[in-house]
């Protein structure tokens, strides 16, 4: 069984798109599946165009009833997932603007089921790449990249700040359970959790590799919440936070 997490805020436009791309993947593919959408207290209708959906598609639904930003809603998700999915299940993160492609999944969970616990999908692997994001963003991009990978080195991977990620459900469960409520800690650092997680896994021997896709921030439908200061300066609470330290 697939399980695909999308934390959503402010998604109405782009999360009815990346449903029906991700069942025909997955239909494609003959996976079974199921979608897991936590709407962070949007202000416009992702959570009843979730609803919506959920008539149609294997859609569980869960709410926020405020903003608690992406650091609280992915440790909400995943903690959430830990206790549905089974150990030998596949859990999917990606994010809900439509930037990331349902089409580049299955490639991802076959080399997953090569003996993988975690497959990031990578910009930077053969074949991958980008469309639509500013010199600036990929300058802070690859910068961070640089940064964690001297700090936290795992061999083959350079993609560190993507959130377009496969997990053995197992080894989330086991992270989970060794970490607790610090398996995501800097949760008021927003997208510095996307590899806070990855670290995390880091920490638990986790078999990691990266599957190649290409980003298409082009079609985002609604402007980016990443403030780019805050994000540098949870970077470096990261480091500070998980430099040195063991499961």
């Amino acid at each position: 069984m697939v399980t695909v997490f999308l934390p959503a805020y402010n998604e109405a436009v782009a999360l009815p798109r990346l449903v029906k791309k991700f069942a025909e993947a997955m239909d494609g593919a003959g996976e079974p599946y199921r979608i897991v959408v936590l709407d962070d207290g949007s202000s416009d209708r992702t959570a009843q165009v979730a609803r919506e959906l959920a008539e149609r598609y294997p859609i569980d639904v869960i709410c926020h009833e405020r903003n608690k930003g992406l650091g609280q809603t992915m440790r909400d998700g995943m903690e959430y997932l830990a206790r549905v999915t089974g150990d030998g299940d596949w859990i999917v993160t990606l994010d809900c603007d439509d930037t990331h492609e349902p089409q580049y999944l299955p490639a991802a969970l076959a080399k997953a089921r090569l003996g993988h616990d975690v497959v990031i999908l990578s910009r930077f692997a053969k074949g991958g790449g980008q469309e639509g994001l500013s010199a600036w963003k990929t300058f802070l991009s690859m910068g961070a990249g640089v940064f964690l990978k001297i700090l936290f080195p795992i061999k083959g991977v350079r993609e560190y700040s993507c959130n377009y990620r496969v997990y053995r459900a197992g080894m989330v469960k086991r992270a989970v359970q060794v970490f607790g409520p610090d398996f995501i800690r800097l949760t008021h650092w927003g997208f510095v959790a996307t590899p806070e997680i990855l670290i995390k896994m880091r920490m638990l021997g986790a078999r990691i590799t990266e599957s190649p896709f290409v980003l298409k921030y082009d079609q985002k439908p609604t402007p980016s919440t990443n403030k780019a200061l805050r994000t540098i300066l949870g970077y470096f609470a990261l480091a500070w936070h998980c430099w040195g330290r063991k499961a």
